[in-house]
């Protein structure tokens, strides 16, 4: 994972492993078996300051951006909780982190 990635915001890296443990675990109660990542391994890297979204990096060095829906169970919908799939984190920052913050910026 690279780690001279500067965050934007709304995004924030996390760094405290029982607030990533508690998310991956969230994440792992909320999705069904046919979801996009059903089966993967996750680790927490950050949070979305604003929404309820995380930023979990995978085995294979791709990204996963997610928007836990904190229910408590399994969601029967694979769509949820709703998740974006980047090839590496910095083409997520790129596609997503960049614009949000530019739109964000511009709204102030």
């Amino acid at each position: 994972m690279d780690t001279s990635l500067t965050w934007l915001s709304p995004w924030y890296p996390v760094d405290d492993t029982s607030v990533g443990q508690g998310l991956e675990h969230q994440l792992r109660r909320e999705i069904c078996s046919s979801h996009v990542l059903a089966g993967e391994t996750v680790r927490l890297i950050a949070r979305r300051a604003d929404t309820d979204d995380a930023l979990f990096a995978l085995a294979d060095s791709r990204v996963a951006e997610v928007h836990l829906t904190w229910k408590n169970g399994t969601e029967e919908d694979p769509r949820w909780p709703a998740t974006a799939v980047f090839a590496s984190i910095d083409d997520w920052a790129r596609e997503s982190m960049r614009p949000l913050h530019d739109e964000l910026s511009r709204m102030r």
